[in-house]
């Protein structure tokens, strides 16, 4: 898998005269030190302060150290089925033949 390095002065470009307002953004209304960013230690920095079970954090921690993301403080979780029931088109668009139940059931079939 190729990497690609982006230097400051190519997303200043990609960017335009947005730049300066996205890159220097500054929330005032969340201090950076409320900020709990991810990292290797994020179940020890956040988590372990909280009145979690021992098990829990435990398992918190399993699931932070497994996968592609594993050590990162990043985890990604996605349902099983990505079928067409979890779309938005079947909570948002309008029903068609596909959304409707029985249509959909001996589609199944």
């Amino acid at each position: 898998m190729a990497t690609t390095t982006v230097t400051s002065g190519k997303i200043d470009s990609y960017l335009g005269a947005k730049a300066e307002s996205l890159l220097g953004f500054k929330s005032p209304k969340i201090p950076k030190e409320r900020l709990h960013l991810p990292g290797p230690d994020f179940i020890d920095r956040v988590w372990t302060i909280s009145d979690r079970n021992v098990r829990v954090l435990a398992n918190l921690q399993r699931l932070f150290r497994h996968g592609r993301l594993a050590g990162t403080g990043y985890m990604s979780i996605l349902p099983v089925d990505q079928g067409i029931e979890h779309s938005g088109g079947a909570s948002f668009a309008k029903k068609s033949r596909l959304f409707r139940r029985r249509k959909y059931r001996q589609a199944c079939r």
